[in-house]
């Protein structure tokens, strides 16, 4: 590959924290549908006819249950994706209940195999170093928690929580990781601050107006020296 055609360390870089904000995107917008889907079904069982409270069957012996389908409940025949007691339904979808800890679970998967796959090798060989050379605290402990989550069922063992360089704090040892909203928002904060960290290094800012660990976010913007790719789709 020649010095033309070499891809540049500042744009692998704008891309991981471009990509990173979609997934910020993807997390707010799954927080708002549980917290629909919670409301939705309270405000239903509410409304029920006959006692559907969160005791077991109700006096005819049936249980209160919610069906889930993507086709048109109207049509006749319809597939359900889903049949699940209420209680349950609205247990997983509370705040911090179980979709959300699965949602919180899967970005951060996402988040580290995207950096250790694809980002990481580019940094490497925008940098002209080998890949052992691109280090990353934040980035680290997402590999420990990627592991816990993958191995260990969730349940933080003594020597992952040892590992952790920036989130120790946040979990107990011989807990299940649970992820909260404000717990998912310092992750990404430490991502963002990380890339902003990497930015600085690369462009030889020292002395800047604001440091790296002050930044609580970070977006892409193009000057005049750089033109934005044409995309067909929009007008």
């Amino acid at each position: 590959m020649s010095e033309f055609s070499k891809e540049q360390f500042d744009e692998v870089v704008r891309e991981y924290i471009d990509f990173v904000n979609e997934q910020v995107g993807a997390y707010m917008s799954a927080l708002a549908g549980f917290a629909g889907h919670h409301a939705r079904v309270s405000r239903q069982i509410h409304r029920a006819n006959r006692p559907v409270s969160m005791r077991p069957p109700d006096e005819t012996g049936m249980t209160t249950v919610v069906w889930a389908s993507y086709e048109d409940p109207s049509k006749p025949d319809i597939i359900h994706n889903q049949i699940i007691r209420c209680d349950e339904y609205l247990e997983a979808n509370r705040p911090g209940g179980k979709n959300e800890q699965q949602h919180s679970r899967s970005i951060l998967i996402f988040l580290f195999t995207y950096w250790e796959c694809e980002i990481r090798p580019r940094l490497a060989r925008a940098k002209g170093v080998e890949l052992n050379e691109i280090q990353s605290d934040i980035m680290g402990d997402l590999r420990a928690l990627r592991n816990v989550i993958l191995h260990s069922k969730s349940v933080l063992r003594p020597d992952k929580h040892a590992s952790l360089q920036l989130l120790g704090d946040m979990f107990e040892v011989d807990k299940e990781l649970n992820f909260t909203y404000e717990k998912m928002h310092q992750i990404f904060v430490f991502i963002k601050q990380e890339c902003a960290r990497s930015l600085f290094a690369w462009r030889g800012v020292k002395d800047g107006p604001v440091k790296p660990e002050e930044l609580t976010d970070v977006a892409i913007q193009f000057g005049s020296s750089r033109t934005r790719k044409p995309n067909p789709d929009v007008p």
